[in-house]
């Protein structure tokens, strides 16, 4: 088949139109969702109520469910996690989130996650948006001079996790810029949110930089915004884009369910997981 697209701006992501992640699907229609993917990197699914099944088997087009990371993301029991301020135990629930690219601390960024509309702010709300920036893009026409100057160096990528009992940090050295392992682009790995430190600089030669690189990927011509309706469905290649977060009321409910999928050669299995946890 070949797939009714929809651009959802110049630079990056696309609406499937003709494809519905609720009824079976063949190897053929999964290529076609897999090509759709490299070439516009987020794609929506708009208007089509997806049950935690339908999601999994979508999401799976690009990789297998795994299981790494903190929180209900790593919970051995579930397929699917919640980034909500409606549930209990739900994760980033309130405020804003800078951009990012998930697990980009760990030794393999996430290759690809979808999230679910299920509750949603009210309609008059205007907070709560979900941003994505092409850094594939962004690479390709950084300045010259600073592209050179920044291909070589080293950062510490960092999170911290907060729990009731304790704070764990997890942190990886990688490249500021990095090199997609399916499609072999260059890409801006360098986040707001979690690069913390450039090696071999000190603070006040290494902070000017990170500035000048987040202030190149968050250009509007980069970036594409999305204001979410109930039931759309995001499904984003993690590695080719950052995403990012806009602040809302705190008082309004608003939920998305979140599915993670690896390469099988990186997954962390449920399995695993679990008996990594006894």
């Amino acid at each position: 088949m070949t797939l009714q697209i929809r651009p959802l701006s110049p630079h990056l992501g696309a609406e499937i139109l003709d494809f519905d992640p609720r009824e079976p699907f063949g190897e053929a229609a999964a290529q076609d969702v897999r090509d759709a993917l490299r070439e516009h990197r987020v794609l929506l699914f708009r208007g089509k109520p997806l049950t935690e099944e339908h999601q999994v088997r979508l999401t799976q087009i690009a990789g297998v469910l795994t299981y790494r990371g903190y929180g209900n993301y790593a919970d051995p029991t579930k397929k699917s996690s919640l980034v909500s301020n409606a549930h209990e135990g739900g994760l980033f629930g309130d405020g804003e989130l800078s951009f990012h690219s998930d697990l980009s601390f760990t030794p393999h960024i996430l290759k690809a996650r979808s999230l679910h509309a299920l509750v949603l702010p009210s309609a008059e709300e205007t907070g709560g948006e979900t941003l994505f920036s092409n850094v594939h893009l962004a690479y390709e026409e950084l300045d010259p001079a600073l592209k050179a100057r920044v291909e070589p160096l080293q950062a510490r990528f960092v999170a911290t996790y907060t729990f009731p009992d304790r704070t764990e940090t997890v942190e990886f050295v990688r490249p500021l810029i990095g090199t997609h392992p399916q499609t072999g682009r260059r890409f801006i790995a360098a986040s707001r949110a979690v690069t913390k430190e450039v090696l071999g600089m000190d603070r006040a030669e290494f902070r000017p930089l990170l500035k000048e690189i987040w202030a190149h990927i968050e250009q509007p011509k980069y970036v594409y915004r999305h204001r979410w309706q109930l039931a759309d469905t995001l499904f984003w290649d993690n590695i080719a884009v950052q995403h990012a977060r806009t602040p809302f009321d705190p008082n309004q409910k608003r939920a998305l369910r979140a599915v993670s999928v690896d390469d099988p050669s990186i997954a962390v299995t449920a399995k695993q997981r679990a008996e990594a946890t006894v």
